[in-house]
């Protein structure tokens, strides 16, 4: 039987849902301040930085719409739980690499985790989004991102001007806690987004 869906926004699936995109893009703030000065110091050139950033594409465009659309019919829990530690995980992984070279398997997991978090973070806005309020939702949960990108941006160059690795570190506890928090939140409901169902869920659950 079909829950009520939310109608406010105040509900813990929106919620659940900004925790986790305040994660994401501290690694997006992180990354566009150390990534280059990161691989320059293993001894990269700008052609290998340049493809890095090129590989970090490939993952999402070929594997996002496929993750979505198995999250849409199988639920989104896997997707979500996986898509958070992998770049958490990789994050921590990068900073033992001694080969610049070696950053770019280590790319693709992370860009995979991606492609398996975001289409499935969109559901959940849009399984917590009140009737008429979506865009307000989106709104929203954008600008949290952004939050996560300035503090990444503002402190990343703090810590790598004492250790180029402190800001993997930082963006790695950062990426759990917010994982972590996500699901607390969002709880049985998360469960109950997909399953070939776009709103079938109890905000309040």
């Amino acid at each position: 039987m079909a829950a009520p869906t939310p109608t406010s926004l105040g509900n813990r699936l929106l919620l659940s849902a900004i925790l986790l995109n305040i994660g994401g893009n501290f690694a997006a703030g992180m990354y566009d301040v150390v990534w280059s000065l990161f691989l320059t110091g293993l001894g990269a050139g700008v052609e290998l930085i340049g493809f890095t950033f090129m590989m970090f594409g490939v993952p999402i465009i070929l594997l996002s719409p496929a993750f979505g659309r198995r999250a849409d019919r199988g639920g989104i829990l896997p997707y979500l739980i996986i898509g958070g530690l992998a770049p958490a995980i990789t994050g921590i992984v990068y900073t033992f690499i001694a080969d610049p070279r070696l950053a770019i398997p280590l790319i693709l997991v992370e860009a995979t985790g991606f492609a398996m978090l975001n289409p499935v973070l969109f559901a959940i806005v849009a399984a917590g989004s009140p009737a008429g309020r979506s865009s307000t939702a989106q709104g929203i949960y954008g600008a949290a991102g952004t939050i996560g990108f300035v503090l990444a941006s503002l402190s990343s160059g703090f810590l790598a001007e004492a250790d180029i690795r402190f800001p993997f570190y930082a963006f790695a506890a950062v990426m759990l806690a917010c994982l972590i928090a996500s699901l607390a939140v969002g709880g049985a409901a998360l469960g109950r987004v997909g399953r070939g169902s776009p709103k079938i869920l109890d905000p309040t659950n």
